[in-house]
């Protein structure tokens, strides 16, 4: 979005053109191998639902109510489920399982990364849609509302959260925030600078590394699922949820929405990443295990040699 400010010198929406160019960069498997439209080979379905494990169960559902989408299409009884994302591992990966094209867009302006795109349609979305709805949160409604349109008897059955009896819920869980912290989640580490006064030596300057491990959302309801997760056993997570107000206003001119932000304390962020780096697709953020490693040792030098 761009925003200027206006007579009043507050920061208003303008509308500004954004030039890209799409290109697909993976045909569709099913077309290049001669099918036709909503045919498919045999056990084609069968073999997909052995690749997608409970815990890509998981991934998938909360992948899909971070940066996905599911809506019905113009045409009658049609709908279309995607995902796009910058980096090219989750969305490769979901081409791969369901056979589908991906697309790459390229932005002009040199400053933005380019993304990758999947969209999934017909027999392949609903399929795909009614092994993911009942791990949803976001998106769950939109979801079964989609899915009675062929089968208006379906209702997502509820996920029970007791690990100690069902420990092999854990992997779907696990997934689950694998799946969001792809999509929504936020990790990095950053070298500060602190300034303090002393009476003696005057001013005093110490070097610091910054590190940070959250969620993101407009929906506060899968943040809230999160937290639930981090908070039961057999995890001993303590995160905060806070509320960020963003002063900047949207295209129609209205407040835009509230952020929400589900905090992993810092000393839990690398048993966090740890953790759960088997379930993240993107290496980027996955490579931060090792990073968060290498912070804690620098700091155990430090204190050695104080």
């Amino acid at each position: 979005m761009a925003y200027k400010k206006n007579v009043d010198g507050l920061l208003q929406y303008y509308y500004k053109k954004t030039n890209k160019v799409q290109k697909i960069i993976q045909k569709d498997w099913l077309k290049e191998h001669g099918h036709k439209r909503e045919t498919f080979p045999p056990q084609f379905f069968e073999n997909i639902e052995e690749k997608l494990t409970p815990g890509k169960l998981g991934y998938w559902a909360y992948a899909i109510d971070g940066d996905g989408w599911i809506y019905k299409c113009n045409k009658k009884r049609k709908f279309e489920v995607g995902i796009k994302l910058k980096d090219r591992e989750p969305v490769q990966e979901l081409a791969d399982i369901y056979g589908t094209s991906i697309s790459r867009i390229d932005y002009l302006n040199q400053d933005w990364a380019p993304s990758y795109l999947v969209q999934i349609y017909g027999k392949r979305a609903l399929h795909f849609v009614r092994l993911i709805c009942p791990y949803m949160t976001e998106k769950r409604k939109k979801a079964t509302q989609l899915i009675n349109m062929f089968d208006p008897t379906y209702h997502p059955p509820k996920i029970s959260m007791n690990f100690r009896k069902n420990s092999e819920l854990l992997n779907f869980h696990m997934g689950m925030i694998g799946g969001f912290f792809d999509t929504e989640g936020s990790v990095g580490l950053k070298v500060g600078t602190s300034k303090h006064k002393t009476k003696k030596l005057g001013d005093r300057f110490c070097n610091f590394i910054r590190s940070w491990v959250h969620f993101t959302n407009t929906d506060l309801r899968p943040l809230r699922k999160i937290k639930k997760i981090l908070e039961t056993w057999p995890f001993t997570f303590k995160p905060t949820i806070y509320m960020h107000k963003n002063k900047n206003v949207d295209k129609v001119g209205k407040p835009s929405k509230i952020k929400y932000i589900l905090q992993i304390p810092s000393a839990e962020e690398l048993l966090f990443m740890k953790m759960f780096a088997p379930w993240i697709l993107i290496t980027r953020k996955r490579e931060y295990a090792e990073k968060f490693e290498r912070k804690k040792q620098i700091y155990k030098l430090c204190d050695e040699n104080k």
